[in-house]
């Protein structure tokens, strides 16, 4: 069984809360989906092992914008949203995330917590980490997965 944590949009305001840090210190893969150019750079200095991010739109640097990972028999899309118009609506995005064989496309963008069941792709923002402190926590096992949206409040 693999626990994961998922963040997005941060924007420069990474929670150096110990609750937050122990989070991340447990976790197995840490997955942030863009807009926090700063926060990737201590995240990867500090977790690179168990890091996997993809860049923003507000991410000033190159970088690859989209990532699939798979762990526990389920394959995870990480993408921060913003090349499948998901402002709009989420077809373009749930398009991609079937043709790579995704069963959870992970996004942001849009700063609002979402977990969206679209047959067998489910689709999940976590929020804004930096403006509202929402987080997602998954866990993957034996090609089944469970998540919680998380604010940093409620932990």
């Amino acid at each position: 069984m693999s626990n994961i944590v998922a963040f997005s949009d941060s924007h420069g305001r990474l929670p150096m809360t110990d609750r937050f840090l122990t989070v991340l210190d447990e976790a197995d893969y840490i997955f942030f989906l863009g807009d926090g150019g700063k926060d990737i750079d201590f995240l990867n200095g500090a977790y690179r092992s168990k890091l996997h991010y993809v860049h923003g739109n507000c991410d000033f640097r190159s970088g690859r914008r989209e990532e699939l990972v798979e762990t526990d028999g389920v394959k995870f899309f990480l993408t921060h949203g913003h090349d499948y118009g998901v402002k709009s609506d989420y077809l373009s995005l749930s398009y991609a995330a079937r043709e790579k064989g995704a069963d959870v496309a992970l996004f942001g963008h849009t700063h609002r917590p979402v977990i969206l069941k679209d047959g067998l792709l489910t689709l999940i923002n976590p929020g804004s980490l930096g403006y509202g402190g929402n987080y997602c926590y998954m866990s993957a096992w034996n090609g089944k997965f469970a998540a919680k949206l998380v604010t940093l409040t409620d932990v």
